[in-house]
């Protein structure tokens, strides 16, 4: 009796250690998706702005990165507005659709950022403009956040 009681307290320990792993890898895989649905958010938003007019979008990070403002604090957010994705600037976002909301894929919010990286000459500008889509998304608590690079391209040279 004693040698079944010790066995089945081994196995119970042995088991215990096998369910850690198990909880762990659940945990891993489970934020793992979440960062992979984050990577595609931030490709269709790079999608989205490649299809923007080349002109609008080359005026607005042009005075950001001519004036005084930082191209770090001078952004582009990506919400839906009346069931369709819509453009918002810092300045432009409080101000209108009162019904905005960020992307919601599987009940979790992805808020994406759209950033102009400094071009060293300004007649490159004229062709392309580099951009980071950055993604957001809190998750029991903690935050986490992902980015894509790429670059808008003037419909003069596609």
């Amino acid at each position: 009796m004693i040698e079944l009681l010790v066995s089945i307290t081994i196995l119970g320990i042995v088991l215990l250690a096998f369910m850690n792993f198990f909880l762990q890898s659940s945990t891993y895989t489970n934020a793992n998706q979440k960062k992979t649905v984050g990577v595609n958010v931030a490709r269709n938003v790079l999608m989205f702005m490649e299809k923007q007019n080349f002109l609008e979008v080359r005026n607005f990070f042009h005075d950001v990165n001519i004036g005084d403002k930082s191209p770090d604090t001078e952004y582009l957010t990506l919400l839906i507005c009346e069931e369709k994705y819509t453009l918002f600037s810092e300045s432009e976002i409080h101000n209108t659709c009162p019904g905005k909301k960020h992307i919601t894929i599987n009940g979790l919010e992805y808020e994406a950022t759209i950033f102009s990286d400094e071009v060293s000459a300004s007649e490159e500008m004229d062709y392309y403009i580099p951009i980071t889509v950055k993604v957001r998304w809190n998750m029991n608590d903690k935050a986490y956040s992902t980015s894509v690079d790429g670059k808008v391209k003037s419909e003069d040279i596609r």
